[in-house]
């Protein structure tokens, strides 16, 4: 199997110093948002649908805040794009080798528009970035954040992990927002796009069924 390139490789505006700055606070925005949604009148919708919300709430409110300079909105709707350096990315809640959301793969209007304003690749080079956040399958795993680089025939060329291991070692300089009262969340249909891109069981057909990391 070919060795994967890291994303600072392919791009040194995608240093992980970059990418730690949002694995990070994903994960941090992730376990509040679990904590919150495991009582009895929870199920795998609630929990998908919070951190998903959350997670994108708090990105905006990362740009917003302009303590980054390479880090911009790109598109702010439910299928929130963001900009690290040149680059637009988006995230998810699935499984990265296996993504079982059709639109992992499937660049949206607007992501089309912002990478017509790139230079032209070869096969090889990279055509889209994801953050693919995992959840922990059992209490012995860790939750895990993704960088993940796929080229045109969206095959995985690049790869860069961050999980909770890594919080401990992030330095204690780095900002992260403060917490702040989100608006509530829209809990719309599943078949709606705000659902579809939170927790929706779209399957994708090239995707392996064993295991479901899409909640």
């Amino acid at each position: 199997m070919e060795k994967l390139a890291s994303p600072a490789e392919v791009s040194d505006e995608l240093a992980p110093e970059r990418l730690s700055v949002i694995a990070q606070l994903m994960l941090e925005v992730l376990h509040k948002a679990l904590l919150d949604t495991s009582t009895e009148y929870d199920c795998a919708y609630t929990r998908g649908t919070l951190p998903w919300g959350r997670i994108r709430n708090a990105l905006t409110q990362l740009v917003a805040s302009r303590r980054y300079p390479w880090l911009t909105l790109k598109h702010a709707g439910n299928d929130l794009l963001i900009g690290i350096g040149r680059h637009p990315v988006r995230f998810f809640l699935d499984d990265h080798l296996n993504p079982r959301k059709l639109r992992v793969l499937n660049p949206t209007e607007s992501e089309m528009q912002q990478l017509e304003l790139l230079p032209a690749t070869g096969d090889k080079a990279v055509d889209l970035w994801r953050f693919i956040v995992e959840r922990a399958l059992t209490e012995d795993d860790e939750h895990s954040v993704y960088f993940v680089g796929y080229n045109r025939v969206r095959e995985v060329v690049a790869q860069w992990q961050y999980n909770d291991s890594a919080r401990t070692f992030f330095a204690v300089d780095d900002y992260i927002p403060a917490a702040a009262e989100l608006p509530p969340i829209d809990l719309t249909p599943i078949y709606d796009d705000a659902a579809a891109s939170g927790d929706a069981h779209e399957a994708n057909p090239n995707a392996n069924a064993v295991g479901d990391r899409n909640i």
